[in-house]
């Protein structure tokens, strides 16, 4: 059988995106890892900055960092698994393959209630906002959260889980059919990242106080209106910059108004096994209670992969993705 993978020689747009046979054959698991089959493969925005060159890494690279499946063989002292397992994985560079090597202690064994390809979907992301509304900030009952860019993979998590602990969430989206889809799932308070009334009509719904945390990821574009939605001594958490980075200015009105500033970064957060394992149960229990609304991936083939990254690039998801190799 022929193994594929995606790889880049260049970095680039979509099209420096390589599906191509994986030498053969794979290797045997050396000590402490496993050979693992995938069955579903995260999509993720990050992947576009080790594309583009943002994230600087050694050529070629393998590309994809998350991915769910089945465990075929164990190398040895890989003892918490057994061949057949069920497992997924949050950040190795390799994703974009049907098969790969792993170390084992990378790997999360899925309850029987997670599928592959919702683990696939919602790991990396749900990391990431399991970071943030339990740890960077975390969300109490009565706070109110602004979250930019709440149509996004993490962002919609993020909206979803801070208002089932409580918060009050004010979400905005880039286009009217964003915004539409975020009402239908039953969110009050959507607005247009671009509206000009957009900081009145926060004041007006916070009584002139304004909002407890903003969770940013959008950057440039939402960054200065973010600020000024934030009561003084608030929480600014900016995740991402799908925008561009922010102007210098808007840095300085943070140290002005006292606001708690913070750019966390996940794996600095969940960095070992222990807390993998903590945040991960904590992170599957949120979907299997409806904390996360309805899960609900765009597919896209591995020999798609292109389609996959223009369709980021031109903002057409909605939600999470998955690519089945």
């Amino acid at each position: 059988m022929t193994h594929h993978r995606v790889r880049i020689y260049e970095v680039g747009g979509p099209d420096v995106l390589r599906y191509e046979p994986t030498p053969e054959p794979i290797e045997r698991p050396g000590a402490g890892q496993v050979r693992l089959r995938h069955e579903a493969i995260g999509l993720n925005f990050v992947d576009t900055l080790f594309r583009n060159g943002s994230f600087a890494m050694p050529l070629p690279l393998d590309m994809g960092i998350e991915g769910a499946g089945v465990v075929e063989e164990l190398g040895p002292g890989a003892t918490h698994l057994a061949v057949g397992d069920h497992v997924a994985y949050f950040f190795s560079p390799g994703a974009y393959s049907d098969v790969r090597l792993i170390a084992a202690d990378a790997l999360v064994k899925l309850p029987a209630t997670i599928s592959t390809k919702i683990a696939a979907a919602i790991l990396t992301k749900g990391l990431t906002a399991w970071m943030l509304v339990k740890r960077v900030h975390a969300i109490k009952p009565g706070d109110v959260a602004l979250v930019q860019g709440a149509t996004g993979g993490v962002g919609l998590l993020v909206a979803e889980w801070a208002r089932a602990l409580g918060a009050t969430v004010i979400a905005t989206a880039s286009s009217d059919q964003k915004a539409r889809s975020l009402r239908a799932r039953g969110f009050d308070h959507v607005f247009a990242s671009d509206s000009a009334t957009f900081v009145e009509q926060i004041r007006s719904l916070t009584g002139g106080e304004g909002v407890d945390v903003v969770y940013e990821m959008v950057g440039k574009t939402t960054f200065a209106s973010s600020i000024k939605a934030l009561r003084k001594g608030g929480s600014f958490v900016h995740l991402g910059s799908a925008s561009g980075e922010p102007e210098a200015k808007d840095r300085a009105e943070i140290e002005r108004r006292m606001i708690r500033y913070s750019q966390p970064v996940t794996g600095h957060v969940v960095n070992g096994p222990a807390v993998l394992t903590e945040a991960s149960e904590e992170l599957f229990a949120a979907y299997a209670r409806g904390d996360l609304g309805e899960i609900d991936p765009v597919f896209f083939k591995l020999q798609d992969i292109v389609l996959a990254h223009k369709a980021i690039a031109d903002r057409q998801l909605l939600g999470p993705a998955v690519i089945l190799p």
